[in-house]
Parts: C-alpha cells; structure tokens; sequence
C-alpha cells in the first residue's frame, strides 16, 4: 500500500487594518446547488461566498472548502447551475458571477444603486435594486443586460419566482400601511396635556390615506407581480403588511406567502405604543380572494408589561421563509427573537419554536438568524446567523441543534459591533418579546413612516440653541414640550460624521439627535427601553457599548455624484456644481449657515420662526435627501408612494425648499434647479469609488473601458478608498500603493509590480477584480487578512500527519487551520474531493480514517479555501 502526503498552498492576502462594515442588509444570503451538494453562504464581512460540501448526510456540521471574493456587502446568492452562483453585491452595486469548479470570478455586472435580490427565471436573471425602484434584467447565460422594469413602490428588495418560472414577485420593503400625514394648518389642535402643563404646540396628524381631509392618494404596493416573458407589470398586491422582509411561492398550491411585520403607527402617543407597537405576520395571498394574515404572537396579551411568558416564546421581525417539499410546514427565521418557528401551513399556527442562542446570555450573544434554506432532502434547515456570522444546522425532525461553526474562515467584524449590535436589535429586551429598536431602524436604518411618541403626562425640556442664522453664538434656552406630535424616523447611520468642524459654541455643534436636538446622546435613548418598549433601562456600560456600535455605521455613497467623487454638470436640468456655490453663498441663499458643510448641519437647535414651525428644530443633516425624495407628493390628485415626505413631520416634498425660511432670497428657475441637483447630490461621507469593481480576465484586459476603469480606480486610491486586486494568478491579492503608482504582493519576496505586469499575469482562466474599499481596509483586504502583520503567503503551512491503520489510513491536521480544507485523491492528475467525513479530535489534531482504496493507492492533501 502506498500513500503519499500532499499540502498545497493558496495564496491569499489581506492584512491588519479598519474593517467599514455598512450593516448590510441581507435577503437571501443562502443558497444550494441544483444538485444539494453544496450550501452557498454569503459572508457579508469578509466580502466572499463561502461554499460548504453537505453531501455528507453523516456529518453533522457543513465543510467549508471554499472562500470566493466577491463584492463588499454580498446580501444574496443564487446558483445558476452545479458550477456556477450569481451574488448580490449590496455596497458595490454589482453582482459577482462565479464559478464554483475554477473558483473565481467570471464577471462583474454593474447595476443601479443598492441591489438586494437575484432570482432567475424564464432563462433571466432579475435583480432588485432598491434606491432606484426597478428590476435589472440579464441573459442568464450571456449575462447580457436585456431590460430594465421600473417599479411603482419603495425600495424593492427580496424576489421568489413561480414554480414554472412564468411570474416573479418583488416585494417592497418600505411599502407603508395606508398612513399618511395631515398637516398641521388643517389638523385639529392636540389634546389638552394631562399635569397642567401648557397648551400643546399645533402640530400635524397621521392619519389614515382614507381620510376625507387627504386630497391625494397613497399606493399600498407591498409585492409587484411580473411576467417574465413580457417584462411588464401585472399586477400590484397590498394589505399584506408595513415590512415584507421576505417572500417565498408556496409548493402546491402557488399561493405566494409574505412574512412580515405590521406597524401601528396610526396610534398616538407613546404611552398607548408601550410594548404595543408592532405586529409579526405571515400573509398568504390567495389565488382569489384577499391576502389571510397569520399573526405569530397570536397569544400575547400587550397589555400586561412585563409579560415573561411572551418574552419566552415571542416571534419577533420574521426575515427568512422557507417551505418543506410539500408545503405542509413552514420555517420561519424571527431575526430580532434569535429563534426559529415551525408553521403549520394550514392554519398558519406555529407547531415549534428552536432558541438559537444554545448558550445562554444576553445581547452581546445574539446569532440573528436572517435566511434559511432546507437541505439533505428536507432532513436539515440551515440557517445563517447575521450578528454571530455562523451557520446552524438543524435536524428538521427532531428540531435539535446539530452544529453551529463559523460563516467562514475569518471574520474581520470589529469587537465594537459584535459587543453593541445586539442592544439595538434583541427584542428580549422589550417587556414582552415583540419589539425592538430595530423594528423602526430597520438595519439600522428608517422604516418610512411618522410616528406620534408625544407623551401628555410628560414633562417640558431645555437645551441650548443660538441664533446662529442671525451670527449670534450667544447660547439660549429653548424650550420644548413633551407633546412633539409626528416625526418620521431617522437613520441611525452615518451618525459618527454629522459634525461639521464649522467654528461654533461647543454647546451648540455637539452633537444632538433626534429632530428636537433633545437628546444629547446616543445614551440619553436608554430611557426608549422602558417608555416604548415597555421592558427596563439597560445598564450605562450597555449603552456605551450601543453607541460605540452605532457610530461604526458610514453611509452608502450617494450614486448620484461622478465615480470621482465630483459634482455633475448636469443632473435633472440642473449643474449640481453651480448648485453647490449657491447653497455655500450665504447673502443668497442662507442654506449654509444652518447646513454647513460637510454633513449638512451644525447640530445647533434654531428657533420655530425661521423655518415657519411650532418647535423649535435641531438643523438635520443632508446626507440622505437623495434617498428620501420624491416618494410624496400632498397635491390634490397627485400619487404618492408614501405617506411621508422630507420634513420633520413628514410633510415637506418641493426641493430645495422642503421648508420655509424667512431669508431666502433665490427665485430664478435655474438657480433652483441648480440648488436642488446640489441637495441630490449630497455627498453622504463615503466616495462613490468604494466598491467600485472591474473583473479582467485574458479576453478583455486590453480593453479601453476596463484600462479607464482601472485608471479611475487608481486615481481615487489613496484619497478616497484604497484598491485591492483580488483574483487567481500568480499570486491571489495585491494592494496599490498609490506613492509608487505600483501593486504590492501577498508575499514579502515579491516585488511591487506596475499594472501591466499584474495583468500580465493573466492566463486562460485567471481573472483579477480590482476594487475600491474603504480608506484604511486596503491592508487587510490587499495582503494581510487575519491582521497579524504577517503576508497572507508567508504565513506557515498548518501542521499535517499521515498514519497507517490496518483498514487504511489517517490523516491529522491542525484543529485551529480553519482556513484549510482537507482533500484526497487517486493521483496527482485526478479531480481533488473534499474529505467530508466527520473527524474526531486528538490532541491539537483533527483526525480522519479513510478506508483502503481499491488500487491501495491515495493521495491526501490540505488545500487553503480561499
């Protein structure tokens, strides 16, 4: 018998240095090939799709052999065949088109802005792109682009195709639930306070869109229904829910299936919303007939707070949906409860709940299961946790834990978000297990409504303000009270950059959140635990451990600016270049002294007159107007996709003035145009270059489009993103250092190399991506991944052993070689297999026995997966 030993090493590189992590938001970032061998991961924070052998119904655990770059912030992954996966490149407004047999990407796809979801169907790959509200539509197998279908609703994200591929559905995340605002100037007065208090200030009303007083309409869009041979639109489904967070075609009957969550704001006041703010749902729309709503809490009573059963068994924000072969049960993934449910489909009752957090504690331990796919012939759920970034495997009989491990190899999520995340998230912090902050600031974001949190029993509050429109920094009481009426919820990104660095009283440029500037901390929201959520205020080092996750967040760059980071001359029949210098000219149009520059706002809290209010108004940033614009419009007969528009109270629509001030001065029809292409233009903190990305292989990297690209990337490294070159090719990563205008290599040993040379490396079957990423990620991406100041190809080749046994042989490696995968084969020419048996532990080894082979003959390997 002869065995003979075998490492191969693959190079790779990354390196020490600041992971951005842009809280993605994932949709469907699971997948399996056609064939159920292999499980597809999409492993937002290391920028790669992990791909795990499941072929083994014996092992309990999946086996990672490989780690593919993709895109920053994947969020969805589907394959297109045994050898091939499509995934959805969030941050980078791309899909990566890989092969899972060479390993490395074939194609780079650019889409519009903030892509979600891929499905293919009637041989076309549809990909949702969320801020522009269409479908991208490509040849599945030229990946030629053939269409692109706009769409009447807000941020389309999560997609399902019927079983014979004739329809596909799209649903809205921000779709709304028929509510809308009544401005104040017709809105009856509030209520008289309730401790003598005085009178409240008149302020707007959210109403239903029904409302006689509403002039316009507001589309209940939740789900487009499209015809994939026409491309058209054929229908619009509503009343399904506020949020659909995902949606999955049923396998008998075809009924589609939504789960989601419904919000109550038409309720007003905080204190009639404690603990009592939203509903968890699944919604079957029928073949005829109206959409049925199953609620998951079914049994809660909200108005006992604490409810300790309720909070034992809650179902909170369901973002995964799944059904057996026959759809008789359904799997639920309740992303903010950190549990799983099984759902009778027939009655929608829920059969059985799984806790995912096996070991106990509190919110720093949360997995947040966010997609689910069934494997093994329906025998096993797999499930992707988001906050732990690992994957679990259920045995779908007995619903017992058989595995949790790691999403990939290495995850660079920094210690700050894995130990602040969870306060924003875990619904178990609430006083029945509903709700969370994140059940308004989806990821960390908006949800697109108003809500009413004014409280009648509270008590009036003071902060300082200047009258810095008038150039006075003395600092002034402002008084606020307690009755606030609607404000629409804010993003909870970007908060770390609002700060202007214009010269101003500290007490007025620190700073303040909320619309009212009454907070003058991201702790001071402690008090949101027990007043809405109905649950108690979390200790201070638990909130210091929320803000300091909270200002890791950056915002997405706004798509509207150049690639390079500058104004367009023309944009919606404005100069945004020509709108800049007027919003920056103070005798004209005064929009700088109140929103300087960089972020739009000086943090100060200016008096109700200037902007024709009732309250006194902390001066918003304006970093996301691009992102809130021309979603509502109030003109009698007009159509609104939302109920809510840029103004604090959700009203406010007609840019650049979506409020009134008392000095502005500009009139001209073109100086308008020009001011409102500057707003939509706003640079949001991050450079359009990042995640920016070309793929070049040896049939394009002579052309001009792809050389301009590389050259555009190269010009904006070093100032605004850093390049990486990921790829397979003498070598996996390079960074360029932009002072020698050269590539750095993985190893130490090799010399910087110019561009044409590292394109030069490039045979048939190589491809290299080069990409923007964040300033200070480009080590780390580039060369040295694990950040331990070691080159990714100088690092050592894990210890192996090989032994003989009497019915073969054992092969032993080291447990902690997590990025190396173990193979085997009959010789040096044979295909490479994953030895996917389960190995047992001796020592610091991992061991397995393999079997004689039938020539005694086999060959046996570690192979690096990424």
């Amino acid at each position: 018998m002869l065995f003979r030993f075998f490492t191969y090493l693959a190079l790779v590189v990354a390196s020490p240095s600041l992971h951005a992590q842009f809280e993605a938001r994932q949709v469907h970032p699971l997948a399996l090939t056609p064939d159920g061998t292999r499980l597809l991961v999409a492993n937002s924070p290391e920028s790669s799709l992990s791909v795990f052998d499941i072929s083994n119904p014996s092992r309990p655990a999946p086996l990672l052999i490989d780690e593919i770059g993709t895109g920053l912030e994947p969020v969805s992954v589907r394959a297109r065949s045994n050898g091939e996966a499509w995934v959805v490149n969030e941050l980078s407004d791309s899909i990566s088109v890989l092969s899972l047999t060479e390993r490395r990407v074939l194609a780079t796809l650019s889409v519009p802005d903030e892509p979600a979801d891929l499905v293919f169907a009637g041989g076309k790959a549809f990909v949702s792109c969320a801020r522009n509200s269409l479908l991208r539509v490509f040849d599945a197998i030229t990946r030629e682009p053939v269409g692109t279908i706009p769409l009447n609703g807000v941020y389309p994200r999560a997609l399902a195709a019927s079983a014979d591929g004739s329809k596909i559905y799209v649903a809205f995340l921000l779709s709304g639930n028929g509510s809308t605002i009544l401005p104040r100037t017709v809105a009856p007065a509030q209520p008289a306070p309730a401790n003598g208090l005085p009178a409240a200030p008149r302020t707007a009303l959210i109403v239903p869109a029904s409302d006689p007083r509403i002039q316009h309409t507001v589309v209940d869009h939740d789900v487009a229904e499209i015809d994939t041979t026409t491309l058209a639109v054929t229908r619009y489904i509503g009343g399904t829910g506020t949020h659909p967070f995902d949606l999955a075609v049923h396998p008998q009957s075809g009924e589609l299936w939504i789960a989601n969550s419904e919000s109550l704001n038409l309720v007003r006041f905080e204190p009639q919303l404690r603990g009592n703010f939203v509903r968890h749902r699944l919604t079957r729309v029928p073949l005829v007939g109206a959409p049925v709503v199953h609620d998951l809490n079914p049994s809660v009573n909200y108005s006992l707070l604490p409810n300790e059963p309720a909070k034992a068994i809650a179902l909170a924000q369901p973002t995964g949906l799944a059904f057996n072969a026959d759809g008789s049960r359904a799997w639920i993934a309740a992303f903010n409860s950190d549990r799983l449910a099984e759902v009778n489909t027939a009655d929608g009752s829920v059969l059985n709940r799984v806790d995912l957090r096996t070991g106990g504690g509190g919110p720093a331990a949360m997995r947040g299961p966010r997609g689910l796919v069934l494997s093994n012939g329906g025998t096993r759920l797999q499930v992707l946790n988001k906050f732990s970034n690992s994957i679990t495997t259920l045995d779908t009989a007995s619903r017992a834990i058989l595995s949790e491990i790691p999403a990939g190899s290495y995850d660079p999520t920094p210690a700050a978000v894995r130990a602040g995340r969870g306060f924003l998230f875990d619904a178990r912090l609430s006083g029945n297990g509903t709700n969370s902050c994140a059940s308004c600031h989806l990821d960390a974001d908006r949800d697109g409504l108003a809500w009413d949190l004014g409280d009648p029993g509270g008590s009036m509050v003071t902060v300082k303000g200047a009258n810095l429109s008038a150039h006075n920094l003395m600092l002034r009481d402002r008084t606020l009270h307690p009755m606030k009426g609607p404000m629409i919820t804010q993003t909870l990104r970007g908060m770390a950059a609002n700060i202007s660095g214009v010269t101003q009283p500290a007490a007025a440029v620190t700073p303040k959140f909320h619309w009212r500037g009454d907070k003058p901390s991201i702790q001071s929201f402690n008090s949101t635990f027990s007043n809405l959520m109905g649950g108690s205020q979390i200790p201070a080092a638990d909130m210091n451990a929320l803000a300091a996750y909270l200002n890791t967040i950056p915002h997405h760059p706004n798509p509207n600016r150049n690639p390079d980071r500058s104004l367009p001359t023309s944009f919606r029949g404005g100069n945004a270049s020509f709108g800049r210098d007027l919003f920056n000219n103070h005798l004209v149009s005064h929009c700088v002294v109140c929103h300087p520059l960089p972020a739009g706002t000086d943090n100060n809290i200016d008096l109700s007159r200037e902007v024709d209010g009732t309250q006194n108004m902390k001066n918003p940033p304006l970093r996301t107007v691009y992102q809130r614009a021309d979603l509502y419009n109030p003109a009698p007969g007009a159509q609104s996709l939302s109920g809510f528009g840029l103004g604090s109270d959700g009203t406010g629509h007609e840019l650049p003035r979506s409020h009134f001030y008392q000095l502005d001065t500009i009139d001209s029809e073109a100086e308008l145009a020009n001011l409102t292409a500057f707003l939509l233009c706003f640079d949001t903190g991050t450079a359009p270059a990042v995640g920016r990305s070309v793929t070049v292989d040896l049939l394009n990297r002579s052309s001009a489009a792809v050389l301009a690209e590389i050259a555009l990337l190269e010009s904006q490294s070093g100032t605004n993103c850093d390049l990486v070159v990921q790829g397979r090719a003498g070598g996996r990563r390079f960074r360029f250092a932009p002072a020698s205008l050269k590539y750095d290599a993985d190893r130490s040993s090799r010399p910087s190399l110019t561009r044409s040379q590292v394109l030069d490396l490039l045979g048939g079957g190589d491809s290299f991506t080069f990409m923007g990423v964040p300033l200070g990620a480009g080590p780390r991406m580039g060369g040295d991944r694990d950040g331990d100041g070691i080159p990714d190809a100088d690092e050592a080749i894990p210890a192996t052993e090989l032994g003989l046994i009497p019915a073969g042989a054992d092969f032993s490696w080291a447990a902690g070689a997590g990025d190396w995968t173990p193979e085997s084969a009959i010789s040096l020419e044979d295909v490479w297999s994953p030895l996917n048996g389960a190995p047992s532990t001796t020592g610091p080894f991992l061991r397995l026995e393999r079997p004689r082979t039938a020539d005694g003959r086999e060959f046996f390997r570690l192979r690096r997966t990424w």
